[in-house]
């Protein structure tokens, strides 16, 4: 079973062209073009509620019944413009008000007693409880809707325009927020159109820093050091957010200014490698896909959409890898291979770089860092404007 979480995550880690940082920050959720996002507001619940116990070794792995045929990228992809491309980049600074946000998260997440709200209405900060309903077309849509969820207001988790409609709402009133999807979202049905989300709010909350919390919960000395300490954890994501928001722009400038033709085969053959490792996957709990996407908390619709949105991404980027590192001549060596291992053996709790290699799929490892290079070289000749 490890080899299939392992090869799970390796392969989520790419479905992306670039992860951003998961840090409960309040950043700038629009601008990334991640297609494992949620096609709600709802951030992607990273808990994990299943029993290690419960994971049986008792069944065969199916391999993707899809073989990646040849072919010459040449005649599927002209590159575009890939040196001296011009990018802008936000400058991101911390400002009071997102640090104190940013406290309000972190006493919410380390259990803090909350100071409970009954005579008056949502304020920016407040940690509210919220049941929604989210409606596209005038009827509700798949993972639109959430019973008792906890949100900070101003973190930004949530799709944009979504929490500023919170503020002044009143308890146990329903409310209606109208958004806009991103254009980039990974649904395509959602990308770039309206919706509404009917919302109530069932509590609000807040925090006060107190002696007992920075003493005796986040164990510093003083509260000027926890709130330094805090601002200095921004400052550096939010660097962090620049470089790869960077990252992402460059990507997207340079593949739409290129004539890209998709080889059927190779879409056909990335859908199904990741339906495949899911399949397996839910065959190791000894469930049926569509039983562990639902008990995973997704549908079967979000999920044929997500894998059919992943496979173009990945076939795109694996002609983008192609494309560049054949004109410049960039290569993985084999001293960046082993050291990028002996990185995920510590990470994985492996107990060497050989055990990790036996369950890696070290063909999906090898090309993930090349174009993690590649992306190096396009962002060290771009020019920031």
């Amino acid at each position: 079973m490890k080899k299939f979480v392992l090869i799970l995550i390796l392969s989520l880690s790419i479905m992306a062209v670039f992860a951003g940082c998961n840090k409960k920050t309040n950043e700038d959720s629009d601008s990334n073009n991640n297609i494992e996002a949620t096609p709600t507001p709802v951030p992607t619940d990273d808990t994990d509620n299943t029993d290690e116990g419960e994971v049986t070794d008792k069944f065969v792995p199916i391999e993707n019944p899809v073989v990646k045929e040849d072919y010459d990228y040449n005649d599927y992809i002209k590159i575009g413009q890939y040196k001296g491309v011009e990018v802008k980049v936000e400058k991101l600074t911390v400002t009071e008000e997102n640090l104190e946000i940013a406290i309000q998260m972190d006493m919410h997440d380390n259990g803090a007693t909350p100071i409970v709200v009954t005579d008056r209405a949502v304020q920016l900060g407040d940690t509210v409880n919220i049941d929604f309903v989210g409606y596209h077309n005038g009827e509700p849509f798949s993972g639109g809707s959430f019973q008792g969820y906890d949100l900070t207001v101003g973190s930004r988790q949530f799709i944009d325009g979504f929490e500023d409609q919170l503020i002044g709402a009143e308890l146990n009133t329903e409310i209606e927020v109208n958004v806009v999807f991103p254009e980039n979202y990974g649904n395509a049905t959602l990308a770039g159109e309206p919706a509404v989300f009917k919302v109530i709010v069932n509590g609000i909350q807040y925090y006060e820093i107190t002696d007992d919390y920075i003493n005796n919960i986040v164990g510093f000395d003083s509260k000027e050091e926890y709130v330094e300490n805090l601002r200095s954890e921004l400052n550096a994501y939010y660097t962090e957010r620049m470089i790869s928001q960077k990252e992402n722009d460059l990507y997207d400038t340079i593949i739409k200014n290129s004539e890209i033709t998709l080889p059927d085969n190779l879409v056909e053959y990335y859908e199904s490698d990741l339906r495949t490792l899911y399949i397996n996957v839910a065959a190791s709990y000894e469930t049926d896909l569509e039983t562990f996407i639902v008990l995973s908390g997704g549908t079967m619709e979000a999920f044929e959409a997500d894998i059919k949105e992943y496979s173009r991404n990945m076939a795109t980027r694996e002609l983008f890898i192609k494309a560049i590192s054949n004109a410049e001549g960039i290569e993985l060596t084999e001293e960046e291979f082993q050291a990028k291992v002996s990185e995920y053996t510590e990470q994985y709790g492996y107990e060497s770089n050989e055990a990790f290699l036996e369950e890696a799929e070290t063909d999906i490892l090898r090309e993930d860092l090349l174009f993690r290079k590649i992306i190096d070289f396009i962002v060290a000749e771009s020019i920031e404007i």
